[in-house]
């Protein structure tokens, strides 16, 4: 195995993450970890409900397999939405340009020469790139991720989502081998399936992949349900392997209705549910991600009624923390994620 992936400063970690301190002393570091790492039971399932993280949520640390790996173990948790840059960036991926914003003008003038110049130079070098990424995808082998996966389960962590929308996007036009690629992906980290935002067009393109998988497309919602001209989920729900991630805080957020009753209408094809807290639609500052439990959103009521319904067929397993506050100074995305699991706990750990 390549270790050089799975170092990490170790000191600087401890000083920007203080909590982090516990945690190594009874938590064997990645490099080290044995069969006996190995839990039976996910550290942080509480009262049946499965507590995770999509690690999104630690996008403010630096990125690597094996820091993210640490940053789930320093949280507490035994599952993760994992993010296709890292397992990838794992299994070599080209290194991308330094990403260039595109010239603007005001509204009604154009771009000068110079601009339209570098407007081109700019469009040039990522389509270079994403011939290189496509070549590479579809030349890589499984191993390395098949790898990434057995130091994460040996570590008593589950990935049993791979988030494809950083990497993939809504990209309809992807070729059968790059779709193919995705699910390979998919199954080598050990995942359950691959998510994406909503969009129709990509569940009819990749359902039947999905199907020929073995995998499900797992859809995910941001203002959807606030937009009149949106028919919801029934339109998916025709095409088979296709579930979806709730975000009952955006669901809140943009609304103001109870994300209950999403789940109530929909728990059979509800895979997942990003939890957060945020202010409703009508609050001096709409639609905002908070501090658990200081927003508006009822999540300690929806997080009880997750419970009360734990163990019943065709009901959601994965209850995904998703940290998308400002982090408060002093602070840090694993101690914020660690705070929610904690809360989560209190919650539901009677």
């Amino acid at each position: 195995m390549n270790e050089k992936n799975f170092i990490f400063d170790r000191r600087k970690f401890l000083q920007t993450s203080a909590m982090a301190a516990g945690v190594l002393a009874v938590s064997p570091l990645p490099t080290a970890c044995t069969t006996a790492c190995n839990t039976a039971k996910n550290r942080s399932e509480f009262g049946g409900v499965k507590i995770g993280a999509i690690t999104y949520s630690f996008r403010l640390m630096p990125q690597s397999a094996g820091n993210v790996l640490f940053y789930t173990l320093a949280s507490g948790l035994g599952s993760i939405e994992l993010m296709g840059d890292v397992a990838e960036a794992y299994a070599g991926r080209p290194e991308p340009p330094v990403r260039r914003a595109m010239p603007r003008v005001e509204p009604g003038q154009q771009l000068t020469p110079e601009q339209q110049l570098e407007r081109e130079a700019i469009l040039e070098t990522r389509r270079i790139y994403n011939e290189e990424l496509t070549a590479w995808r579809l030349s890589t082998p499984m191993s390395k991720f098949e790898e990434l996966a057995k130091v994460y389960n040996m570590a008593g962590v589950d990935i049993h989502i791979a988030n494809f929308l950083i990497n993939i996007g809504s990209n309809t036009n992807m070729s059968d081998a790059e779709i193919d690629y995705v699910f390979n992906v998919c199954k080598a980290l050990g995942a359950k399936g691959v998510a994406f935002d909503l969009n129709l067009k990509l569940a009819e393109r990749m359902s039947p992949f999905a199907v020929k998988h073995g995998k499900y497309i797992i859809f995910h919602n941001h203002g959807q349900f606030a937009d009149p001209n949106f028919e919801g989920y029934d339109p998916y729900l025709k095409y088979d392997n296709v579930y979806f991630c709730f975000d009952m805080g955006h669901y809140f957020g943009y609304t103001g209705r109870d994300p209950r009753e999403i789940v109530e209408q929909y728990h059979d094809r509800i895979f997942s549910i990003h939890i957060k807290d945020k202010t409703g639609p009508n609050a001096s500052q709409p639609n905002s991600d908070r501090i658990w439990g200081q927003g508006e959103t009822p999540l300690k009521e929806f997080l009880l009624f997750i419970q009360r319904n734990a163990g019943k067929p065709c009901w959601p397993v994965h209850c995904d923390i998703e940290i998308e506050y400002a982090i408060p100074e002093g602070s840090d995305d694993v101690i914020e994620t660690r705070n929610s699991v904690e809360w989560a706990r209190n919650v539901l750990v009677k």
